[in-house]
């Protein structure tokens, strides 16, 4: 019998980075799936909820799989890791004459940068968070295409990934498109750091991955405020009338003075 490879399991004294290496370790279990036949169709259009239910699928045959479905299973088994800022990467590469497609998750833990996913080629799957910036990672797999004969041709980025795996929306894939034929190689550093930098403002605005923090706050306050307003549309509505058209009911009065005295 063929083993099934186990979901990886973590305390919650895990460091992020071991954690890493575990999924990593699950995913290259899996194994690169070499038939011709892809056994999970991802559709990118998608909401996440539906993705990660595929995700879930992938966990439970344990079929072996391309590079598309690692970044989905990626984000799937880096849910609860809600420090760590996950994005996709693309890759348009040249070579003999034709062109090779490849994508990997981009991922960044206290200001360090890594990738998780699955290749035929060792060098371009799997990084330690131990990259500084966003354009050392990407040279890094730059280098390594290099080293297989493959020339980089274009780089697509998309934005952080909800860490809500209920969420309706759509992964971002290709927020940034960088064409290398029509950059120089400082141009193409410093629209690689200016993608780093708009997902920094993204996170800081609670668009993206701390949301559900967000959202919990949202929570707790918002009964607080739901109580406020009523008294101060009461207290200004009570007011108003009693000032202009009801100013010899004697009924009311009453009603609003001792409700202005448990206020």
């Amino acid at each position: 019998q063929i083993p099934i490879p186990s979901v990886p399991a973590f305390q919650p004294s895990t460091p992020v980075p071991e954690r890493l290496e575990a999924v990593q370790r699950y995913i290259r279990e899996l194994q690169y799936n070499h038939t011709g036949t892809q056994f999970f169709e991802i559709k990118k259009s998608r909401p996440l909820t539906g993705l990660m239910d595929l995700a879930k699928e992938m966990t439970k045959e344990a079929l072996p799989i391309k590079c598309l479905e690692a970044v989905i299973l990626g984000i799937y088994l880096t849910n609860n890791m809600t420090t760590l800022d996950r994005f996709p990467i693309s890759f348009k590469t040249h070579f003999s004459g034709n062109y090779f497609r490849h994508i990997v998750l981009g991922v960044n833990f206290g200001g360090r940068y890594g990738a998780l996913g699955i290749s035929r080629r060792e060098e371009l799957m799997y990084k330690a968070p131990v990259f500084r910036t966003l354009s050392e990672l990407i040279f890094d797999f730059e280098e390594a295409y290099r080293r297989c004969w493959h020339t980089l041709k274009k780089v697509k980025l998309g934005h952080c990934v909800s860490h809500d795996p209920h969420s309706v929306e759509q992964i971002e894939w290709k927020h940034s498109i960088l064409d290398l034929d029509k950059l120089t190689r400082e141009d193409f550093r410093k629209e690689l750091e200016r993608h780093a930098r708009d997902m920094r403002l993204k996170i800081g605005k609670g668009t993206g991955p701390p949301s559900p923090t967000k959202d919990r706050k949202k929570d707790v306050s918002s009964p607080q405020r739901g109580q406020a307003s009523p008294h101060r549309r009461n207290s200004r509505g009570d007011r108003r009338p009693s000032g202009e058209k009801k100013p010899a009911d004697s009924k009311a009065m009453p009603d609003l003075n001792g409700y202005q005295i448990r206020v």
